[in-house]
């Protein structure tokens, strides 16, 4: 089997309810969300020099939240700003970056930040340099009458990276990335930075419907599997602080990302301990947790009660995916499912129970992650096939929960101390 190579890349669209492609619908005219400027402002030669160490000790934990705007199926995106190569003027006396603003779905089911051309919502060119020491002013009118700069004389074109274009599946639509290089820009210089990103081809760029910004971090560097790429959070961060934690806040539509910390509260109630999936062959690291039983239209299902235990101990884990629209179960659990006597084609509700760390001398709980189609209106439950795993026999069922889920809350997920935490509005 073909690899799939991230959550969203291969199951997002799978279950949706809604288009993506509308998030395309409009043109957004303001360009960017400028970085915050610190309030220890210094000499300004150095920010020009990209010297930003006077701004942001590199040794000091640090967290920027960034806004979010509403996307189909219950998504979330953040706006960025991706600069091309430079264009400079005939006589070298200006030089011109075009760059282009995109709304990045923000996704915890991949690795990777992907674009393509025509999912931009604005392009401009912003002028950087003017020589004046070589442009007086009879140059300088020269200068406006013949190297007048127009829009569609600007090529968009990303810099090389040094890797190699990589063949991939979302979905069932084969394709190919190549990978470039870019500055993005996210409204602060700490998760600003020169990112190698993907370019999808024609058919891939059909199939995702969207670009996207992965929040998975880690790779797994014994995968054969994939020709691995650097992911988007393994570029990030400022100094020796790279993002460590992330929060996805949908009812207030903010993505918190932090360095040098944890930003799960000392103490919190129901944290959830993450697995680490490599070791079974997964490519990428995951958030993934342990489950304890489902409830579907009422009824409890256990691995006890569908003889998983009995059947070389398999498990069942759940993969936190905010680039889904509902929520999926591998093709094997869902198979299991139904000679158990659930009725999956009509199943209204959904919960599922997660286990927590435990407490002292607490016996270990329970959160519940539960949705209906009463809840909202991106529910929706489906089948998938998925080829993370080295053996197909004993690995565990895959459970995926999506927007239909996470929008009801905010999700933590401490990714070097590997626990979550979601805690709900209702």
């Amino acid at each position: 089997m073909c690899p799939i190579h991230s959550i969203a890349n291969s199951i997002f669209l799978f279950a949706l309810q809604v288009d993506r492609r509308t998030i395309l619908s409009s043109v957004i005219s303001s360009s960017i969300t400028l970085p915050t400027t610190p309030s220890n402002q210094q000499d300004n030669s150095n920010r020009e020099n990209n010297d930003i160490t006077s701004y942001y000790p590199s040794d000091e934990p640090w967290s920027v939240t960034v806004p979010m705007e509403r996307s189909s199926g219950g998504t979330n995106c953040i706006r960025a700003t991706l600069a091309y190569e430079p264009t400079t003027s005939l006589f070298r006396t200006r030089t011109y970056i075009p760059k282009k603003v995109f709304k990045l779905i923000v996704d915890t089911g991949s690795p990777y930040l992907v674009i393509s051309d025509g999912m931009e919502y604005a392009s401009f060119v912003d002028e950087v340099t003017i020589d004046q020491k070589r442009s007086p002013l009879i140059l300088e009118i020269i200068n406006n009458i013949l190297e007048g700069v127009g829009i569609d004389s600007i090529q968009y074109k990303l810099k090389e990276s040094g890797y190699d274009a990589t063949e991939e599946i979302y979905g069932s639509q084969r394709g190919s990335i190549a990978w470039k290089e870019s500055h993005v820009q996210i409204r602060d210089e700490r998760i600003s930075n020169d990112i190698v990103l993907g370019v999808l081809d024609n058919a891939l760029t059909n199939e995702a419907g969207g670009p996207l910004l992965g929040l998975v971090k880690r790779s797994n560097s014994q995968s054969e599997k994939i020709q691995l790429r650097p992911t988007f959070l393994g570029q990030g961060g400022y100094g020796n602080n790279s993002v460590s934690s992330f929060m996805i806040d949908s009812p207030n539509r903010e993505l918190l990302l932090a360095g040098g910390k944890s930003i799960i509260p000392p103490g919190a109630k129901s944290a959830i301990p993450l697995l680490d999936l490599r070791p079974l062959g997964d490519f990428v690291e995951h958030y993934a947790c342990q489950v304890e039983k489902l409830v579907l239209n009422g009824k409890e299902f256990t691995p006890d009660s569908i003889g998983l235990n009995l059947n070389q101990n398999r498990s069942i884990v759940a993969v936190f995916d905010s680039g889904l629209t509902g929520c999926l179960f591998t093709q094997p659990l869902w198979d299991v499912l139904q000679k158990n006597g659930a009725n999956l084609d009509t199943v209204k509700n959904v919960d599922v129970g997660v286990s927590t760390e435990r407490r002292g001398q607490e016996a270990s709980a329970l959160y519940n992650f539960r949705t209906d189609i009463e809840m909202n209106p991106f529910f929706h439950l489906s089948p998938i096939s998925l080829d993370w795993f080295d053996d197909e026999d004993t690995c565990p069922h895959v459970v995926v929960l999506g927007q239909t889920f996470l929008m009801q809350g905010s999700l933590i997920v401490d990714i070097d101390d590997r626990r979550a935490l979601f805690t709900t509005t209702r």
